[in-house]
């Protein structure tokens, strides 16, 4: 499977803008004209095209080819286009595709996309045509729910989520025996650690990470809700304001100033052995740290993530134009239902099924590791997918985000304060979300 980012990539307000003007749609009100509904009268029958997102390929393409054929097999009269688009240009894709009228029947699509489609109207409400939504992990339903558009327009398909990951011969060395399980305790323990000269922070908090710590405090920070931002709260400044603290006595890396807004950066420093603490997927110690830095696997103390954890997600749309509506439906819950996704995950290690169900077993899914703490890492993901949820509105770009990590990094640094930086950062998100 690709090591695709489940980070959000955003959607410019100017394609949902472009994807209107072709298609008819105006803005948030815009309805489906052709949606389904569940459950009527007579048999399943005719075509519909399925379009998955970076999917053919030796592991994945049986799995699809034995989908399609249980269902037509069930559903006499039936037939399943199954397609697949490569990964670059799949948003591109995707608005050609809307925009020329050839929207595939059932799409896979992240958030951020289906928000752009559901916008003008071309995704189906599947809170008004489905009685199966409460099957799914409530976090994925809300992650295709949007401020300003009545519905929800996805079905959860496989799900990521974020683990913390201790260096213990770090915190051992510094002086800290109980390993932190909340970011008060961290930070509390980055100050510690400081004095004997061992850094403990290898990234800057950026709004979204912000938001995951504030909640772990009991608090709530609304990056984007009733159409504005407002991330620059007296919360969101403390906490920026303890980080130049820490960096100030030395528990920030250096190259969390330098690597502001590079992906993966923090994990990068965390391999080095140099910084006692990262966050990263549940499959880390696997896919990563196994093979990237072998010699740090039995200093490693894998905990939940802070508050609500960040849920990262790929799900199944319907599409509102479609002109089998009824096969269209029936699909995209045959291909979620819990079965399907159970034996999708167990070629996804690492992912998570969409459903509650599913969820309630990781035995089922969850392919056992060599290492101890691996297993550790599935057990601890699983218990914390029904409280994950989607941290990134799809409002607030990959754009915004970078320049938001770039002025957060100015104040952690000194140059300017907490208020300036979270200020400056929730300015440019207006002036972009308006242009």
């Amino acid at each position: 499977m690709r090591n695709r980012s489940f980070v959000s990539i955003g959607v410019t307000l100017g394609a949902a803008l472009l994807l209107a003007s072709c298609t008819g749609g105006g803005g948030g009100t815009a309805q489906p004209t052709n949606a389904p509904t569940e459950g009527d009268d007579g048999a399943l029958s005719g075509e519909i095209t399925f379009q998955t997102w970076s999917l053919k390929n030796d592991t994945f393409t049986p799995y699809f080819e034995g989908v399609v054929k249980a269902f037509e097999d069930a559903n006499p009269g039936t037939t399943i286009k199954w397609v697949d688009q490569p990964a670059d240009g799949y948003e591109d894709k995707i608005l050609q595709q809307a925009e020329s009228g050839e929207l595939p029947d059932v799409i896979n699509l992240p958030p951020e996309y289906a928000f752009t489609l559901a916008k003008v109207g071309q995704l189906a409400d599947l809170a008004s045509v489905s009685s199966k939504l409460g099957d799914y992990v409530p976090g994925g339903i809300e992650a295709y729910t949007y401020d300003g558009i009545e519905g929800s327009f996805g079905f959860p398909w496989y799900l990521g989520t974020e683990l913390n990951y201790w260096n213990t011969d770090l915190l051992q060395q510094g002086g800290v025996t109980e390993v932190p399980s909340t970011i008060d305790e961290t930070l509390d323990a980055a100050e510690k650690l400081a004095a004997a000269n061992i850094q403990t922070l290898a990234d800057i908090p950026s709004p979204k990470s912000l938001k995951i710590f504030i909640s772990d405090q009991g608090g709530q920070l609304d990056i984007f809700k009733d159409g504005t931002f407002g991330f620059n709260t007296p919360e969101a400044v403390k906490l920026v304001e303890r980080w130049a603290e820490l960096y100030q006595l030395g528990a920030v890396s250096p190259d969390a100033l330098q690597g502001a807004g590079t992906a993966n950066s923090n994990i990068n420093s965390f391999n080095k052995g140099t910084v006692a603490w990262t966050t990263a997927g549940p499959n880390y110690i696997d896919r990563d740290l196994a093979v990237n830095a072998p010699t740090l696997l039995p200093k490693i103390e894998v905990m939940s993530g802070f508050g609500t954890p960040p849920l990262f997600v790929q799900g199944i749309t319907v599409s509102g134009v479609s002109k089998n509506p009824a096969l269209a439906l029936a699909f995209a819950e045959y291909v979620t239902n819990t079965d399907n996704q159970i034996e999708f995950v167990k070629l996804a290690p690492g992912f998570f099924p969409g459903t509650i169900a599913a969820n309630a077993q990781p035995d089922a899914f969850v392919v056992a590791s060599d290492y101890e703490k691996q297993n550790r890492a599935n057990e601890l993901a699983a218990d914390q997918m029904d409280r994950a949820a989607l941290i990134n509105p799809p409002q607030f770009t990959e754009a915004m985000e970078g320049y938001a990590k770039q002025q957060i990094a100015l104040a952690v640094r000194g140059d300017i304060t907490a208020q300036e930086a979270l200020d400056a950062a929730v300015a440019y998100a207006e002036q972009n979300l308006a242009e």
